[in-house]
């Protein structure tokens, strides 16, 4: 059975995408995919007002005097015609202002109405739109991923989805940016999360959602010579969500050739073997699960190389990977190195798991040694006293082994006290101590759960003290 298992509980790698991008206010830029009835089209043109309204903005930007800004923005939306490029331009400036003041849900709004107004009078060319789609789909992904409330996130979500859905079809493969792969990606991620639908989903993750953030991580990947390591990390968290463990076993050795300085690499390169085996051990697998735990090891021993996975917790989990797979004996001289070397923890229970390790290879005077160091560090545990006992016990040594008794019961017994005394009076009796043996057993009585027995031995302790003291009266002794 497998003493260590890493469970992979992924949340989203990467922190909210911050907003680049900035809407063009006044001048509509030259699309060179525009169609000849775009670049024939004579521009549409502002009013004066709005037109010295917009001009004007950059006083209250150099200021940063935002809430001048919007206010003077939705004075002028009340004098101009719904639906004309007046109200479109307007508009599109409160989504610049309204950003700037980092009012994200009225900046997505604002954003919001100048695509419906464009949806009846088409004012914006290709590119402007897109870029407006992609703003509302940036913040609506941003503010979604932030939401408490199920019912929020799914409606912001869901235009996110509604954006960035038009905004794929309306940009061409060579138009793509990282950081647009990046982007789609994560947006997919997120909403292939337990619950990112809408409210009362069932909390399990959208594997097909989860399928297309991967395939979008990927053209990410090969859009770079040097891909950028969010891609990586995004990568190995959609892979393992879906529980594909040995390609991120595979992916990660091979991000490790090209960075072997990074320790989180190798921390989750060594995870993820430890999952694998865990895996093979539910499976029954014993080949798969002494193999993936030697990667394991191998993986720890190569970091270790580089001064990485050596913190104590690290060294313990090396040790009980050893003992995993029954090799006793490095797992001995791992743990008995931490404990000298305080690269793993000295607790009681560490020094306790060397000395039982030590005693499965047969090394009982050195497992003695063990937990006589751990004694002098923990001088009042009975516990420990009692294994010691234990140990000289199982070597036919019943004296050394009944000091170490009373040493247990001098520091207050053991964790188990009835079974520490139960093994005291029958030490005791060993060695023809009777009424240690017998107040050993009186002892063991106050347990309601052990009081028969207690009894009973009680009884079997004064029928031999008897028995002895008849023979010996008959030899006159």
């Amino acid at each position: 059975m497998a003493l260590l298992r890493i469970k992979y509980l992924w949340k989203p790698l990467l922190g909210v995408l911050a907003l680049s991008l900035v809407l063009p206010v006044v001048v509509r830029p030259q699309d060179d995919e525009e169609s000849d009835q775009e670049k024939n089209r004579a521009p549409f043109e502002v009013g004066e007002a709005t037109s010295d309204l917009l001009s004007s903005l950059k006083q209250f930007e150099e200021t940063k005097n935002w809430d001048g800004a919007i206010q003077a923005i939705q004075g002028q939306l009340r004098k101009v015609k719904s639906g004309s490029y007046d109200e479109e331009m307007l508009y599109r400036a409160l989504a610049q202002q309204t950003y700037q003041k980092s009012d994200f849900m009225g900046s997505m709004a604002a954003a919001e109405h100048c695509l419906q107004i464009d949806d009846q009078h088409h004012y914006l060319d290709r590119r402007t739109r897109r870029d407006m789609l992609y703003w509302v789909a940036q913040i609506a992904f941003n503010e979604g991923s932030s939401a408490k409330v199920a019912a929020q996130q799914a409606v912001l979500y869901a235009k996110a989805d509604k954006a960035l859905d038009e905004w794929l079809k309306g940009t061409k493969e060579k138009e793509f940016t990282p950081d647009n792969l990046l982007f789609v990606a994560m947006l997919y991620f997120y909403r292939a999360q337990p619950g990112a639908g809408a409210a009362g989903v069932e909390e399990k993750t959208d594997r097909e959602m989860m399928e297309k953030a991967l395939q979008w991580t990927d053209k990410g990947l090969h859009s770079m010579a040097r891909p950028r390591d969010n891609f990586y990390q995004l990568k190995l968290a959609e892979l393992f969500q879906l529980g594909r463990f040995r390609e991120g076993a595979e992916l990660l050795e091979t991000i490790i050739k090209k960075k072997p300085e990074s320790k989180n690499y190798w921390q989750q390169l060594f995870n993820t073997y430890v999952q694998l085996a865990s895996e093979a051990q539910e499976k029954h697998d014993d080949q798969a699960v002494l193999t993936e735990n030697i990667r394991a090891i191998v993986t720890a021993e190569r970091a270790q190389k580089l001064g990485f996975l050596n913190s104590q917790k690290d060294n313990f989990n090396l040790a009980v990977i050893y003992l995993s797979i029954g090799q006793f004996g490095e797992a001995c001289g791992v743990l008995d190195q931490g404990l000298k070397n305080n690269t793993i923890e000295r607790k009681r229970e560490n020094y306790e798991l060397l000395a039982n390790s030590l005693q499965q290879i047969h090394r009982n005077t050195e497992a003695i040694r063990t937990l006589e160091d751990a004694a002098k560090l923990f001088p009042h545990s009975g516990q420990l006293e009692y294994e010691i006992a234990q140990i000289y016990f199982a070597d036919n040594k019943s004296k050394d082994a009944f000091e170490h008794m009373k040493r247990c019961v001098e520091k207050g017994g053991t964790e188990d006290p009835p079974i520490g005394w139960m093994f005291y009076a029958y030490l005791a009796l060993d060695l023809k101590e009777y009424d240690l043996a017998i107040k050993a057993a009186q002892e063991v009585q106050k347990y309601p759960k052990h009081e028969k027995e207690g009894k009973q031995m009680e009884d079997a302790i004064n029928a031999t003290k008897a028995d002895r003291e008849a023979r010996l009266k008959s030899q006159g002794i």
